[in-house]
């Protein structure tokens, strides 16, 4: 079922996707468990009120990921470590082409075979999307965002960040 939004979407653990609409008045696609949702809000903006919600701003979470993660560009998010809510973007944050994929819907990832720019996302639920960026891109976020899923909701006393962080 597909749904323009005329009240507030909250991202949640139903969440799978949130793609550009490249629409006049809607800004974001949301695939979620119980259908296709419009919004005039921003992924940005949809993301920012989810980490809100959670305690803490988006900017304070990706910088964790970067310092975890050691890395620079399109960084995963943890949005809510405590329902295993995290997600990774498939390109740059400026990027109009960027969509954001929930991992624990992610069931595998695969090449497209006709395009190598693309990558076929299968779900949990039987269903798959494209992600319009190349598998190895794909892949490589996927592996980041597993690692911030295992440093921060399977085994976050164990955290092996860098120890200043911790013992100032």
């Amino acid at each position: 079922m597909t749904y323009s939004l005329e009240h507030d979407y909250y991202i949640s653990s139903t969440t799978l996707a949130l793609l550009p609409a490249f629409d006049i008045r809607y800004q974001t696609v949301i695939h979620d468990l119980r259908g296709i949702f419009y919004s005039e809000k921003s992924m940005k903006t949809l993301l920012e009120e989810a980490c809100l919600r959670c305690g803490s701003r988006m900017g304070g979470r990706l910088d964790a990921a970067k310092i975890m993660l050691s890395i620079r560009n399109k960084i995963p998010l943890i949005i809510d470590p405590f329902n295993g809510i995290y997600a990774f973007p498939t390109h740059s944050s400026k990027s109009r082409h960027n969509a954001w994929f929930f991992l624990a819907h992610i069931d595998q990832l695969k090449p497209h075979p006709d395009n190598p720019k693309q990558t076929l996302i299968y779900l949990h639920n039987g269903q798959y999307m494209i992600a319009d960026c190349s598998y190895s891109t794909a892949k490589e976020q996927s592996i980041r965002t597993t690692l911030l899923y295992y440093r921060y909701s399977i085994n976050p006393l164990r955290n092996n960040g860098p120890k200043d962080l911790y013992f100032k």
